[in-house]
């Protein structure tokens, strides 16, 4: 006699996340999806990073020629700091919202309009002070749009398909760069045109993908009970409970803070050792953010399919981050614009890659991403924004070296940080 055979799971509960939002929705990811997905990503890093990397520090220079270097670290710290906070509380809101307009549109839209209003504050601003408010403005609103936008990727995107999407999302940051410098040369390096150009080119593809996203409005029966303590305790993930998440973090924490010490410091590079003025840095970067860009590309497309084929991600993530190292070792060494340029070009590639398959990674590592999955990208971003804190306020210090401007001790210790982003990775135990 044959044993009874256990109750057959109902497909409701068989289907993951991406599998069941596509059969509420009716929408299912495919090119389409994934093409407005990536370019609206694409808009969001346009008009954050173009200030972020270029402007803000022009802007600064300006106001301040000679006190730039701990203004834009003051500045660019305390804008970091927002950011840290802003993104996984965003993302919590963004979770439990009822909205009739659905959970991630609503902060998408009011995101990237009202960041684009608090960067006239910058263009507009008399004094430093006030740059700093504008700027915090801006992140605490560009990081309520990115919260929402980075919580589709485990919520609608099918794992095999993740490394792929991933690669693509991968490359919007280096080629928003590349963009943002080129507008650049064409607003010009002074005023507020140079801030409000790239927020314009940004807010077109995002508004673009929210008009297609379809969305299920969530009932607050659906929901837990929400309290003050509870949004707060959004920012805590405990690294023990989740340690592949935890270390995950870690690892990009540390490339991202050798990326901040590369992304915040290049022009001052350009115009301290080059010897360049601000007008010629923004042509040079305007070449040299496309060399990164292709980088990127080359690393993030090639790297993120191959990683869907193989089924493995460690490998391809640490790497990448050595291989961020050893551009760094080069440009610390460069006295010249083609050392700088070799130096970028292999940096590139090594972030290409890493971004290519990191999200990939940490979306199967993700804690509760049935439910939650806002907030935990939101925490996992918090490794993108505290080396936007750590790097500039660390980098004066490694400056003051032999009597300032000591670019080649700076990017020595940018080198050190990806080398130990990509050591932690192999404590990772749930993802290949």
């Amino acid at each position: 006699m044959h044993p009874p055979r256990p109750p057959e799971t109902p497909p409701e509960e068989r289907e993951g996340r991406p599998d069941r939002t596509a059969r509420l929705t009716g929408q299912h990811v495919g090119p389409g999806f994934v093409t407005r997905y990536v370019l609206a990503v694409l808009g969001l890093w346009t008009a954050l990073l173009t200030p972020s990397s270029i402007t803000l520090g022009l802007r600064i220079a300006e106001l301040d020629p000679e006190g730039k270097a701990g203004s834009l670290a003051t500045v660019s710290g305390v804008g970091a700091l927002v950011a840290l906070v802003a993104n996984p509380v965003f993302g919590r809101l963004s979770d439990l919202s009822t909205s009739r307009w659905g959970q991630r549109r609503p902060y998408m839209v009011g995101g990237m309009v009202f960041g684009a209003v608090s960067l006239t504050v910058i263009g507009w601003a008399p004094n430093v002070f006030l740059v700093g408010l504008g700027w915090c403005l801006t992140q605490l609103c560009f990081n309520a749009a990115l919260a929402a936008l980075m919580s589709l990727l485990p919520e609608r995107v099918p794992e095999d398909r993740r490394g792929t999407t991933s690669g693509l999302l991968g490359i919007t940051n280096q080629v928003a760069q590349a963009i943002g410098s080129y507008l650049v040369t064409f607003t010009g390096t002074a005023g507020p045109t140079m801030f409000l150009v790239p927020a314009a080119v940004g807010l077109v593809p995002v508004l673009a993908f929210v008009v297609f996203l379809r969305e299920v409005p969530r009932t607050r029966e659906e929901l837990p009970d929400r309290s003050w303590t509870e949004l707060f305790t959004s920012l805590w993930i405990n690294p023990v409970r989740h340690a592949d998440f935890a270390w995950a973090f870690l690892s990009r924490f540390l490339m991202h803070t050798a990326i901040a010490l590369l992304t915040t410091y290049k022009t001052y590079f350009l115009m301290d050792r080059l010897g360049r003025t601000a007008s010629e840095a923004a042509e040079i970067l305007a070449w040299a953010m496309l060399v990164l860009a292709l980088g990127v590309v080359v690393g993030s497309l090639g790297c993120g399919w191959w990683s869907d084929r193989v089924g493995r991600r460690r490998i391809f993530v640490g790497s990448a981050a050595f291989l961020f190292g050893i551009g760094m070792v080069v440009i610390a060494f460069s006295h010249t614009l083609s050392g700088f340029a070799v130096g970028v070009a292999v940096a590139g590639v090594g972030q290409g890659i890493y971004a290519g398959v990191d999200y990939a990674l940490v979306a199967q590592v993700l804690p509760d991403s049935e439910t939650a999955a806002a907030k935990g990208m939101g925490v996992f971003n918090m490794a993108n924004s505290l080396p936007q804190t750590v790097g500039p306020l660390m980098a004066p210090v490694l400056l003051s070296f032999g009597g300032g401007q000591n670019y080649t001790t700076l990017y020595l210790g940018a080198a050190v940080f990806a080398a130990s982003g990509a050591v932690v990775l192999r404590f990772i135990r749930g993802a290949g």
